[in-house]
C-alpha cells in the first residue's frame, strides 16, 4: 500500500468525522443562579437608586403585582437608599430605604431570596409596619451578606 495515498485518506477521514460530530449544549454549573430575579446578585454596594433597582421593569412588574394600591405609598417610602447587600451564597439581597433625608430610621424593606423566587416588601405605615409577600408560605430570611 502507497504510504503518500494514506495519511491524505486519513487526515481526509478524520476531518469528513469531526464535521459529524454534534455540537453540546454548555453545561450551567449547578449554583449558578436562574429565574427573573437573578441579575439581581450583581449589585452588592451598589445604591438602589444608581442602578435603577424600583426602575427596573422586571422588580418593578414584581412590587407591583404585590402591592397593589398600595405601590405608590411604597414608593414614597423609598426616596432616599442604603447600599443594596447581597448574599450570593443564599441568593439573598436586601434593599434598605428611608423617607427622609437624616436616614435616622428605615422606612421600607426588601428582600429578595433568588432561589425561591420570592420577594419580601416591608414599610411604615404609621406607628405599623405593613408586610407584603408573594410567597406568603415561605419564611422570610434574614441576611449575612458575603
Amino acid at each position: 500500500m502507497n504510504i503518500k495515498l494514506l495519511l491524505p485518506a486519513l487526515a481526509l477521514l478524520a476531518l469528513l468525522y469531526s464535521c459529524n460530530i454534534k455540537p453540546t449544549a454548555p453545561v450551567q454549573a449547578e449554583n449558578t443562579p436562574k429565574g427573573e430575579l437573578a441579575f439581581l446578585l450583581q449589585y452588592n454596594g451598589q445604591m438602589p437608586s444608581e442602578v435603577g433597582l424600583l426602575r427596573n421593569q422586571v422588580v418593578q412588574r414584581r412590587l407591583a403585582n404585590i402591592l397593589k394600591d398600595s405601590f405608590q405609598v411604597f414608593l414614597n417610602k423609598t426616596i432616599y437608599d442604603r447600599p443594596i447587600s447581597v448574599s450570593k451564597e443564599e441568593q439573598l439581597v436586601f434593599a434598605q430605604f428611608f423617607s427622609d433625608s437624616d436616614r435616622s430610621m428605615p422606612s421600607a424593606d426588601l428582600t429578595i431570596d433568588v432561589e425561591q423566587d420570592a420577594i419580601w416588601i416591608e414599610y411604615l405605615s404609621g406607628d405599623s409596619i405593613v408586610e407584603y409577600t408573594d410567597h406568603p408560605s415561605l419564611q422570610k430570611p434574614g441576611l449575612n451578606a458575603d
